[in-house]
């Protein structure tokens, strides 16, 4: 890498490198947003053109269907090689009624002999041959009834999905269905009473930001209570 080092090859080798890392990225999104496209088209959708879709080097996909979501979680698993959860969350769409359930998976290339992480290699140009170690993602998001927040889980495809589900829960109170474990808080005390991370959460000694949706949400819904218990 002594190239590298020189004088005014820095910038150069970074830009190159940074140009085909983005290249391999793309084609990739692409390649992944056409086979879930192909398996389950009739319930996903992928957001060609929107600014999370051009914004991000790594595909999102909307699952129609909250039923899918086994099938497709399976598929990406073992069909397309996504080997690692990153983690499950939610979004409280409170003035639409509806649940956003996100889930981000990454996909970890590894040689089945050693387990060694895979290599890009290319000539950056005829001085410098360049390795790039990459991983990459997928973004899942399953909209709910935020009236009948339930979902299957999904704990027994991959496992730490018991700690996200478990924090989705405490957070938002989004019900996973079918678990072989108890689906009880992680974080919160077992005396905690309601879900702080929901847009109609209202605590006394938490004091939304008031230039935020969630201040005027929880403003009223405080009105609300309080004229109904007059």
């Amino acid at each position: 890498m002594f190239l590298w080092n020189l004088e005014g090859n820095r910038q150069k080798y970074s830009s190159k490198v940074l140009e085909k890392r983005i290249e391999i990225l793309e084609s990739f999104k692409q390649e992944i947003a056409e086979k879930l496209l192909a398996k389950y088209g009739e319930v996903i959708v992928i957001p060609y053109g929107t600014v999370d879709w051009l914004s991000r080097n790594y595909p999102i996909v909307i699952v129609k269907d909250p039923k899918a979501i086994r099938n497709v979680v399976e598929y990406i698993k073992m069909e397309l090689g996504f080997n690692y959860l990153n983690y499950i969350t939610a979004v409280d769409y409170y003035l639409h009624n509806v649940f956003h359930v996100v889930y981000e998976f990454t996909k970890i290339p590894v040689k089945d002999d050693s387990l060694a992480v895979e290599n890009f290699e290319f000539d950056v140009d005829k001085d410098l041959k360049i390795n790039l170690n990459l991983t990459y993602r997928l973004r899942l998001i399953v909209p709910i009834d935020r009236d009948n927040p339930e979902i299957d889980s999904i704990e027994d495809i991959y496992r730490t999905a018991d700690w996200h589900e478990r924090e989705t829960y405490d957070f938002f109170g989004i019900v996973f269905k079918n678990r072989k474990n108890v689906l009880e808080k992680i974080l919160m005390p077992n005396e905690w009473e309601g879900f702080p991370l929901r847009k109609d959460f209202f605590h006394e000694r938490i004091i939304p930001h008031p230039f935020v949706e969630a201040y005027y949400v929880v403003k009223r819904v405080k009105e609300l209570k309080e004229e109904e218990a007059k």
